[in-house]
């Protein structure tokens, strides 16, 4: 994974097993590895807000399996979320839903803001998933790319 947008090829390459199934999340979508053998697996934005809102109706917090205080799992039975600290921000991931993605990603929304409360909401997403975030309050902050070999 790079964590600076000058990454260059070699530093993120030097060090790894390249070898078939090797994956490379390129944080900044800025580094063309097919000389090197990877394909683009898939390519999203980045998103981010900050979400001072009551818990949606129905939201709950699933058994706490992982024992992890940096991990909550939400779902109010047709949609669900995962949320997870990582510092000063909390991330929104493994959204689904069996029903209206507007309403999936309000209730998440209000999920993960209860989780960690005053932290800015993150993320990446991309096709409707991208579009109903933005809809629903995030900005988009820049491409992601995650390749594969």
């Amino acid at each position: 994974m790079t964590l600076a947008p000058d990454a260059t090829v070699a530093e993120v390459l030097d060090g790894i097993d390249t070898s078939p199934g090797c994956a490379v999340k390129d944080s900044f979508g800025c580094l063309d590895l097919a000389r090197e053998g990877f394909e683009v697996l898939f390519e999203a934005t980045w998103i981010a807000r900050m979400a001072d809102v009551p818990l949606e109706p129905g939201w709950a917090r699933a058994d706490d399996r992982f024992g992890d205080p940096s991990v909550a799992v939400w779902s109010n039975g047709v949609a669900g979320v995962t949320a997870n600290r990582d510092g000063d921000f909390a991330g929104l991931s493994n959204l689904y839903t069996e029903g209206d993605l507007d309403d999936a990603w309000r209730g998440a929304t209000s999920a993960v803001a209860a989780s960690f409360p005053g932290l800015p909401i993150t993320g990446y997403e991309r096709g409707e998933d991208l579009d109903a975030a933005l809809r629903n309050g995030y900005t988009a902050l820049g491409p992601l790319r995650v390749w594969l070999k």
